[in-house]
């Protein structure tokens, strides 16, 4: 299912709208004559069935809201954690700047080296919703540089445990993101569930006593229609880092092109 998320957000919710619509009038089309002739509206007229139908759309509402706002609070947390990120690389390497040389030039040369790393190899993982494993050997030899390092002043006592800091949170939130690659997709029972009620209120249409099989299509077409909407807003936003609503790489190409670069030009 994998290649679903990697659609573009219109290609998504086309498939979706086809594939409900197909269900919904494909399966009136299918069960409208064997109704008629079960005799189940001598047992049910369409005030019972409209009230069934209700009942079922309800649960099925609650359900639906409940995952898209799940869906899209996972999303909206993937995106701060790389905000946050980004924000603990620029204070990082502003912090460096208090180091004496040649640490300062390797650590900040490292950094940037780390966040072009994370934008052109992590990225395209993710967007495939894949995570690397492993460590990152930029940032093991830059922490190694840090922690070999003696504070021969106050001042650089203080420097060095911000310079800590920033990189402990970098560490932090760049774990919370290759957690969120994979670890906040919808499990596949839950996506069964959402779909077999999907289905069910649909289905529930099909019990209508309606002469005009096209304005039986009608009443059937127009419950199915926020259903797909439901699902596409789920389907859409299931996987942070993939598919037409993910979360952008922009914040670390802001800091490297806007904060790093001009700097390091500054100081060759």
């Amino acid at each position: 299912m994998n290649w679903f998320h990697e659609l573009s957000s219109p290609a998504l919710a086309l498939i979706v709208v086809i594939v409900t619509f197909a269900v919904a009038i494909g399966g009136l089309t299918l069960s409208v004559h064997h109704v008629r002739r079960s005799g189940l509206h001598a047992q049910l007229d369409n005030g019972a069935i409209a009230g069934l139908l209700a009942a079922l759309i309800g649960i099925y509402a609650v359900a639906a809201g409940l995952t898209a706002v799940a869906v899209w609070g996972n999303t909206v947390d993937a995106g701060e954690n790389v905000a946050k990120e980004a924000a603990a690389i620029t204070v990082l390497f502003h912090d460096l700047s208090g180091y004496p040389q040649p640490l300062q030039g390797t650590a900040k040369k490292a950094l940037v080296e780390y966040t072009r790393y994370v934008i052109e190899h992590e990225w395209p993982l993710h967007e495939r919703g894949e995570a690397p494993s492993g460590t990152v050997k930029i940032l093991d030899d830059a922490q190694r540089a840090l922690f070999a390092f003696e504070p021969a002043t106050e001042g650089q006592k203080i420097v060095h445990s911000h310079v800590l800091d920033a990189y402990n949170r970098i560490i932090e939130m760049r774990r919370l993101r290759l957690q969120a690659v994979g670890d906040t997709a919808l499990p596949a029972a839950l996506w069964v569930t959402v779909i077999l009620l999907g289905v069910i209120a649909i289905s529930s249409c099909f019990l209508l006593q309606l002469d005009s099989f096209a304005l039986h299509t009608l009443i059937t077409t127009l419950v199915a229609a926020p259903i797909a909407l439901i699902v596409y807003f789920i389907a859409v936003t299931d996987r942070p880092f993939q598919g037409g609503v993910s979360v952008s790489a922009e914040p670390y190409r802001t800091v490297l092109e806007e904060v790093m670069l001009p700097e390091m030009k500054r100081s060759q």
